[in-house]
């Protein structure tokens, strides 16, 4: 697109991975800082729902750039000057929040369904693992550590001596880790290792082995 149009990329800011609808974007606000240095006139953008998807955000950063002499540019929609390309231009930002919302309305419901099922709807804790269904099933290859730390910390053994007795035994967190006293602190007060299963506001007691 730049070519086409004759323009030269003097350079990119690519913030992967997060969402449009923030504008805590580390590369985003290096770009906004970089564009009171006035050494290009324009950003190039996608479409204009990857600046921003939050109309306050882009009303906002817009103007910012605007001062420092910096438009902004859609590759994929084509944005005429004048009355028109500004009522356009407002109803494509409607258009991007409105859906951004929707969708994450949509993942809210479906993240609610599942948790009134009891299944996984996030990071799957040390000792257990995801079923074909998503639910919770027991990790057999994790679950003797598990036992260990409750059945040594019931018996009165410090956290030390239990991280120490899990690596002399060969085993290692998630990550590969060595177990440390911090590591046994979150697991012992994780109320899934006593079968609740809880998401926001919904709570089964038994609804994890």
């Amino acid at each position: 697109f730049a070519d086409r149009e004759g323009n030269t990329v003097v350079g990119t800011y690519i913030d992967r991975a997060i969402t449009g609808r923030t504008d805590h974007r580390p590369e985003f606000q290096r770009m906004i800082r970089d564009s009171g240095k006035r050494l290009w006139d324009a950003v190039i953008v996608y479409k204009l729902d990857r600046f921003s998807r939050n109309r306050y955000d882009t009303a906002i950063y817009k103007n910012k750039l605007k001062k420092n002499g910096v438009r902004v540019i859609s590759a994929t929609e084509a944005i005429m000057d004048g009355p028109e390309g500004i009522i356009l231009e407002s109803m494509l930002e409607g258009m991007a929040e409105y859906y951004s919302a929707e969708l994450a309305q949509k993942t809210l419901r479906g993240m609610r369904e599942s948790a009134y099922k009891c299944q996984v709807t996030g990071q799957v804790v040390f000792g257990y693992k995801s079923g074909p269904n998503k639910e919770y099933l027991i990790n057999e290859a994790e679950a003797p550590a598990v036992k260990y730390i409750f059945e040594q910390y019931a018996s009165g053994e410090s956290m030390t001596d239990i991280a120490a007795g899990l690596n002399e035994k060969g085993y290692r967190t998630r990550n590969g880790n060595l177990f440390t006293g911090k590591v046994l602190n979150h697991i012992l007060k994780n109320e899934k290792y006593i079968g609740v299963y809880r998401y926001q506001d919904i709570v089964s007691l038994d609804g994890i082995p």
